[in-house]
């Protein structure tokens, strides 16, 4: 039986996965005094009039990295996803996707997204 670590890197985060529109445009896509990421985002031409664009990268992405952690938790199971993609605007995006699938649920929910400042990816 291969370890936690092991397995997390070795596998694909479910593909039933689902993210709230109002998490893209009320909180990625707004600036917030405290962990704000918006402003990252901003540099890769995602802005509120074209955040389908945003959502949509980010589950294209997500569908096709590994999952770098697997944590479980009191609700469910947490996944830390590590992708990349380019921006509307040709800019290199490198972000760490967190998701949640709760305990008897289907769905994998969108958690948050931060820039991923590590030197792999």
């Amino acid at each position: 039986m291969l370890d936690r670590g092991i397995r997390a890197q070795l596998m694909r985060i479910p593909s039933n996965l689902v993210i709230q529109d109002q998490k893209i445009t009320n909180y990625l896509l707004v600036y917030q005094p405290k962990d704000d990421k918006s402003e990252y985002l901003a540099l890769a031409g995602y802005s509120q009039e074209n955040w389908q664009i945003l959502k949509n990268d980010i589950m294209e992405a997500v569908g096709v990295a590994e999952v770098a952690e697997v944590t479980p938790t009191d609700w469910g199971t947490r996944f830390k996803v590590k992708s990349q993609w380019y921006g509307p605007n040709g800019r290199l995006v490198k972000v760490i996707t967190i998701w949640q699938q709760d305990e008897e649920s289907d769905t994998v929910k969108f958690i948050t997204l931060y820039p991923d400042k590590s030197s792999e990816n």
